[in-house]
């Protein structure tokens, strides 16, 4: 679990997150999902249907859906990490929702890092597991993060991690000297349409519980941290940002996630309640319906989707992933 990713970042665009309080009052459970090797990743919303305890259950939900206007499927490609200590609660910065830490009382987080990941000390693992009264429940590579692309449906579009771009030397094994030289996970993306029908996209997240002995994705109730907050710079091409249930649910949804906008913007912290995410108004009627607090009691992946427009090309860093306690 303890494995570490850093990317170097010449650049134009500091991501700044929040860091918050150090006490939890709901539990923290983990369940095997489905294995998730590829993501498709779209967007929709509306209908009610109450979220299945069951595979068998997923799969009836799962057959009918109008197709979304953004389609998405990824490959996923996991990041090598490493290990380190819990992070100390960085000072503050400014929020974009002004929601106060109660730590300090002041902006739940800032420039280099949170309270869940602070690069200077976490490296490339976030404490996903940090507020949990049973840390059992998760499993190998919890807090690790992943990057997917759209190259699976046909899209061409690309990465650079930051010490590629630099020009330094680097075995691309860890991302530990990426997020070394630039104090987070930072590099370029340049998107590139190909053969599909929407918009291209690149994604970089974290499993939040990670794995287990049999290699299936674990979900966590981290309802306790009442929300996330990331600190990112950003340009090129706007951001949202979404959470995954696992292969299962997020087909039942119609790909159709609870996600928030992060936008574009340089050196900015966003604070998000679990309420504030909600699935997109393209989802089907048919498609099962999942606000973002039930979202967090079963929460697989956190993902940041990058899209535009083909031949759109920009710069990013994440500084901080934080808890919104």
């Amino acid at each position: 679990m303890n494995q570490k990713l850093y990317m170097a970042c010449a650049g134009i665009f500091s991501l700044a997150m929040l860091a918050c309080s150090e006490s939890t009052n709901s539990p923290v459970s983990g369940t095997a999902e489905e294995p998730n090797v590829l993501t498709a990743e779209n967007d929709i919303s509306s209908s009610s249907i109450e979220i299945p305890a069951s595979s068998a259950e997923i799969r009836e939900l799962s057959s009918s859906s109008a197709e979304p206007p953004i389609l998405s499927s990824s490959s996923e490609i996991p990041l090598p990490t490493s290990s380190s200590s819990e992070p100390p609660i960085p000072e503050s910065s400014s929020s974009s929702h002004s929601i106060l830490c109660k730590t300090n009382g002041g902006p739940c987080g800032g420039p280099g890092g949170g309270d869940l990941w602070f690069p200077a000390y976490d490296y490339d693992l976030i404490q996903t597991d940090r507020y949990a009264e049973d840390k059992s429940v998760f499993g190998e590579k919890a807090g690790t993060w992943f990057l997917e692309t759209d190259s699976s449906d046909g899209g061409k579009s690309t990465i650079q991690w930051g010490l590629e771009y630099m020009d330094i030397d680097w075995d691309g094994q860890s991302l530990i000297p990426v997020i070394e030289e630039c104090d987070g996970l930072c590099g370029t993306f340049a998107l590139d349409k190909g053969d599909l029908s929407y918009d291209p996209f690149i994604t970089i997240g974290f499993y939040v519980a990670g794995f287990d002995s049999s290699g299936n994705p674990l979900s966590a109730d981290v309802s306790n941290w009442q929300g996330i907050c990331i600190a990112f710079s950003l340009s090129g091409a706007p951001a949202d940002v979404q959470l995954s249930m696992g292969d299962s649910l997020d087909e039942a949804m119609g790909y159709a996630l609870p996600e928030e906008v992060l936008g574009k913007s340089y050196g900015r912290s966003s604070c998000f309640e679990w309420s504030d995410f909600l699935q997109p108004t393209w989802k089907s009627k048919d498609a099962l319906t999942v606000s973002g607090e039930e979202a967090a009691r079963r929460l697989v992946k956190v993902i940041i989707r990058i899209q535009g427009k083909s031949g759109s090309k920009g710069e990013f860093i994440i500084q901080g992933i934080g808890t919104n306690i």
